[in-house]
């Protein structure tokens, strides 16, 4: 008794190639997303870090456990660290000096200056952090806040209290170059850009930026190239 044979059936040569270009047509529209998607979502999460270490100082010093309070940035290598140190409100009268200069102490000069060091991750008031994740657009910086902004000081380079920092732009770490996407467009274009992005002006990449007032009012901001404004988050 002999059985019936079973047809069994396959895929074409014909099929398999068009199922494999529909999977690189997909791979090549999703993949390039993805990574863009990706990249967005850590600086973003960097960025959120910082707003939050400088909202964390510029709160204590408002609710008065701090007189004085430092927010601090520099930049080793490929690792960006960012800190905060504080000073308790019993020792502001004798330890700030108030002519109006050396008021933001940092490095070896602030040893005895500052209480609570982030460094020393001993109180949970002050924080420290460092990441190889993005760039910034300064080497290094120091910025301080009092209550009511009297003492607001500061400057790049740890020094020049003439220029107090009040914000920093934060870059995926691909981006050539971390700094305002504006001064760049005007630059460029000899005004401020209006409306639709001008086509010399390149797509800067994922840019954020922290600011903050003397007051401690700090803003988390990211750069939308396609409409060349910055959209607060």
């Amino acid at each position: 008794m002999h059985s019936t044979p079973k047809k069994v059936k396959g895929f074409t040569i014909l099929e398999v190639i068009i199922v494999l270009s529909l999977v690189g047509i997909i791979s090549a529209i999703g993949i390039p997303n993805f990574n863009s998607w990706n990249k967005d979502r850590v600086v973003r999460a960097e960025a959120e870090r910082v707003r939050d270490i400088v909202t964390s100082i510029t709160s204590q010093v408002q609710r008065g456990l701090y007189g004085f309070g430092q927010f601090q940035v520099d930049v080793t290598g490929a690792n960006v660290s960012f800190s905060t140190n504080g000073m308790l409100m019993a020792n502001i009268a004798t330890r700030v000096f108030r002519d109006g200069t050396d008021l933001c102490l940092s490095g070896d000069l602030a040893e005895d200056y500052w209480d609570h060091f982030g460094t020393d991750r001993q109180n949970a008031e002050v924080r420290f952090y460092q990441t190889d994740e993005i760039k910034v657009d300064v080497s290094s910086a120091v910025v301080c806040f009092s209550k009511d902004g009297s003492l607001f000081s500061g400057g790049l380079d740890f020094g020049d209290n003439m220029n107090v920092v009040e914000t920093i732009f934060i870059c995926s770490r691909n981006t050539e170059t971390c700094e305002d996407p504006e001064a760049d467009e005007i630059e460029l274009t000899g005004t401020e850009v209006e409306g639709d992005q001008p086509e010399e002006v390149e797509d800067s990449g994922v840019i954020y930026v922290v600011s903050w007032s003397r007051f401690g009012n700090v803003k988390l901001e990211k750069w939308n190239s396609n409409s060349s404004q910055w959209i607060v988050q």
